[in-house]
């Protein structure tokens, strides 16, 4: 094991860079102009304190902190390895709070504790192809949770600019400073608890296909180069963030 992942694996050093991730993204959120579009379709279901699962790319995470307006807390799915500590600190110091646990490995856990959430009409969010991939492609995860808890699922994208794409599986796009960046949340979307199967089908296909729309307006309005979805043979996965 190299030096470094030796030291990250340490708390004291996921607790460091943690507080150093977190006052980046304040300096990143001060220093931008951030657009947000469609609150209304989130404010609506807090209002009627309806059980809510944002859904956004794997590739857009880091700023969605950035949109967030109320007072009503976001639970945000965490992978509890080295770095997914070091990602959930940072957004814990932004005001986000943790769930532990995966949804593609292991998941009843988390599952658990998303159900928990919803129960009481929270807030979750999700990235629908991660941990691991296959890029831009939606799994049934949140949709079977949304079933079973009533909850309705919101698409959500970003794109800003300056910002760096990474070469990673998901393509992440980090913001930079004095960036404009804008945000876009969709119209609700219900799953019926009593769905068949083709129904669900229908309903990932459209939550796929509406994130994957909605991203590339956005990047078309910023400038960025959307990248593919991963191919549905390959799957293209790799290691998670």
């Amino acid at each position: 094991m190299k030096l470094y992942k030796k030291i990250l694996n340490q708390s004291w050093a996921q607790n460091a860079v943690s507080m150093l991730a977190a006052s980046y993204l304040r300096f990143v959120r001060l220093t931008g102009r951030w657009d947000v579009r469609g609150w209304e379709n989130i404010q609506s279901s807090i209002d009627a304190n309806r059980p809510m699962i944002i859904c956004f790319w794997h590739s857009r995470l880091i700023a969605n902190a950035f949109a967030w307006k109320s007072d009503k807390p976001l639970h945000q799915l965490s992978t509890p390895h080295r770095d997914g500590k070091i990602a959930a600190g940072a957004y814990n110091r932004l005001g986000i709070k943790t769930i532990w646990g995966s949804t593609s490995k292991g998941g009843s856990s988390a599952i658990r504790g998303i159900l928990k959430v919803l129960k009481t009409g929270g807030v979750v969010s999700i990235t629908p192809d991660g941990p691991r991939g296959p890029r831009q492609r939606m799994q049934s995860s949140a949709i079977d949770i949304a079933r079973m808890s009533g909850a309705v699922l919101v698409p959500v994208s970003n794109s800003m600019r300056p910002a760096k794409m990474l070469s990673t599986w998901d393509r992440m796009l980090v913001p930079l400073p004095f960036a404009r960046g804008v945000f876009e949340m969709g119209q609700p979307i219900e799953v019926p608890r009593g769905a068949t199967a083709e129904q669900l089908e229908e309903i990932r296909i459209k939550m796929e296909t509406e994130l994957n729309q909605m991203t590339a307006r956005l990047d078309d309005e910023t400038g960025i180069t959307t990248p593919e979805p991963a191919p549905l043979d390959t799957g293209d996965k790799g290691v998670s963030k």
